[in-house]
Order: structure tokens, then sequence, then C-alpha cells
């Protein structure tokens, strides 16, 4: 590995890669989530017998739509394709080739996903929040939007390690992918008991239980959130490793 070409070809790598996500043809799907969740949000958030207790159906809306369902979808859809698509159109080839070497490179494409991610979640939760919040108010808005922006962005971070290296791993990752954003984690990870501790929404919620004082988030019992931010950082560490080792000996047509 050449550690001037990292410092200096990573950087620009990343940002080529994240330019090309941002700008690239899923991002009119996740535009149109984003106009889904404000359509639903702000019908929710028009209603007079809404207004009794808006902090904490807004929360709970927010939190299914955002959290436990479109998140891992959004994540699915982008982290599943990264690799899969440079192979296709032979983009790779410079990357697999470059004196950065493969190990970096596969960091290069990770934190470009989780960047990615975090943006487009951002976006999708701060239209759901002025959809809602916009017609209803309340006191700590500003609390729960910071609240749930920092759950998005680990959300993010997490969720890129499991769906980039399933791209790696697998010839066909998008059907793991759906299996796990829409079976497990929408399924499996919902079911009473220590099973759901093999979901990652299962320490997103353990977070957002301390992070966040409305809804039903704030009263779900999992693990401490420091513990739980633990669990994250080594899953993540997990599935990068696992990721970049394949991607060091994936053969690159």
């Amino acid at each position: 590995m050449n550690t001037v070409a990292v410092r200096t070809g990573l950087p620009a790598m990343i940002r080529h890669i994240t330019r090309k996500m941002l700008l690239g043809k899923r991002i009119i799907i996740a535009g149109f989530i984003g106009l889904f969740i404000a359509l639903i949000l702000g019908y929710a958030g028009s209603q007079p017998y809404y207004y009794e207790n808006p902090v904490d159906i807004g929360t709970d809306m927010m939190d299914l739509l955002i959290l436990f369902f479109f998140m891992p979808i959004i994540a699915m859809i982008y982290g599943t394709s990264i690799v899969r698509d440079d192979i296709d159109d032979k983009s790779i080839t410079p990357v697999v080739t470059s004196p950065i070497g493969r190990f970096p490179a596969y960091m290069g494409y990770y934190l470009s996903l989780a960047i990615t991610l975090s943006i487009v979640m951002l976006g999708i939760t701060s239209i759901g929040f002025v959809a809602f919040f916009g017609q209803t108010g309340g006191d700590g808005m500003g609390n729960l939007y910071v609240s749930m922006c920092g759950l998005v962005i680990i959300g993010s971070f997490a969720y890129s390690t499991l769906f980039l290296a399933l791209s790696v791993a697998l010839e066909k990752p998008m059907y793991m992918g759906l299996f796990y954003a829409f079976i497990w984690e929408g399924f499996i990870g919902s079911i009473p008991g220590s099973i759901g501790k093999l979901s990652i929404k299962y320490y997103l919620r353990s977070l957002g239980s301390e992070w966040i004082g409305h809804g039903s988030i704030s009263r779900f019992r999992g693990i401490e959130g420091a513990d739980a931010f633990l669990v994250l950082l080594l899953v993540a560490f997990i599935f990068l490793f696992i990721g970049g080792k394949l991607f060091e000996e994936k053969e690159i047509p």
C-alpha cells in the first residue's frame, strides 16, 4: 500500500463516488420516498384530533416510516449496487489497479456510501419533520430533530457496512439485501426476545430510547446507549474487515 497515494487519491475517490451516487438515477427513488414521507406526515399533521399530543404521534410516525422502514431499504438500494455498478460499467478497473491498494479503496467505497446515505437520510428526515411539526409545533422540537438526525447518521454508517459487504460477497446481493431489509429487520427484528438483538435496528432504538423522550421509542427496553453504540462499532468493524478482505481477493472481470 502506497501511503502517499492513499493520502492524495482516497479523498479524490470519495468525492468522485459520492458525487456520482448523489447525482445518479437512484436519487430519484430517494426523492419519491421523500415526497411520500411529506404527504403522509403532512396529512397526519393536518388532522385536528392529532393536536392533543402531536409530539408523541409525530415521533412515532417518523420512527416507523424513517428509522424502521425506509432507512434499511434506502441503504440496501445504494449499498448493494455501489460496487456492482462499477463492475458492470468497468469503472472499477482504475480503482483496483491504482497505487491506493484494494483495502483502502474498499474503505473509500464505504465512506462514499455512508456519506451519501447520511445526506439522503438527513434530507428525508428534515422533510418529514417540517411536514408534520411545521403544522403542529410543540416544545423541545430542536432536541427531537437533532436526535433523529443523529440516529439516521449512525444508522447510515452502520447499514453501509452490511450492504457493502453483501455487494462484494454475492453475485446477486439485491436478493439478500431485500431479505434483510424486509424480512429480517421488518419482521424477525420485531419479535420480542433475544432474537431482536441480531438486527441493527435493535441497537439504534436502544440509542434512541435515551436520546428521545417522546413516543414509543422512548419506552423501548433495549440495552444501555453506550453499550448499543459499542455493539454498532463492533458490527461495523467486523463487516468492514470481512468486506475488505473479500474485495482484496475478488476477481474483477
